[in-house]
């Protein structure tokens, strides 16, 4: 689902399930995964190669790197906050 006002640039794969809130930027060249969701006004960065699979990005985020499976992220730039319950954390 892509709500209003979202940017998005080239190149991109939204699988199914994926969530883009009112104001997301979505950057070029990136695979957001089953059930990705971003939350309002998050920006994904271009340079990133993937959003995780069930992956929840915050509200206002600025995403710059990969996010693995599971994660919730959040801040500027977006960090690993915690994990959701059925996954557990992948050794970087």
């Amino acid at each position: 689902m892509i709500s209003m006002g979202v940017n998005i640039a080239h190149h991109n794969i939204l699988e199914t399930g994926t969530f883009l809130s009112t104001g997301c930027n979505f950057g070029a060249s990136i695979i957001a995964d089953e059930y990705t969701y971003c939350g309002i006004g998050s920006t994904i960065m271009t340079g990133l190669h993937r959003l995780g699979k069930d992956s929840l990005i915050g509200a206002g985020a600025v995403v710059i790197k990969d996010v693995p499976d599971g994660a919730v992220v959040a801040g500027v730039p977006a960090k690993i906050i915690r994990y959701k319950p059925q996954y557990t954390p992948q050794e970087p």
